[in-house]
């Protein structure tokens, strides 16, 4: 007489069977890897839209005033 086969060897995606968990694992660790590398190339994109900063030069400086009569004192 034949032994009744199990139910879960019926099928490798029925609940219960070693191969279903290691897929349903596999297919969580997918969509988790997915997820970092959108989030990272995101990153990078949004680092990569940003202009560089252009050089300005430092403002320039006047002199500090000097008023009338000290230059007429400083005059020779």
């Amino acid at each position: 007489m034949v032994a009744p086969v199990a139910p879960a060897a019926l099928h490798p995606l029925t609940p219960g069977n070693p191969l279903y968990a290691m897929l349903k694992v596999g297919a969580i660790g997918a969509i988790v890897a997915l997820r970092f590398v959108l989030v990272r190339k995101n990153k990078d994109d949004a680092v990569a839209a940003q202009p560089e900063p252009v050089e300005v030069a430092p403002p320039v400086r006047k002199p500090h005033p000097v008023s009338k009569k000290k230059k007429r004192k400083r005059r020779p």
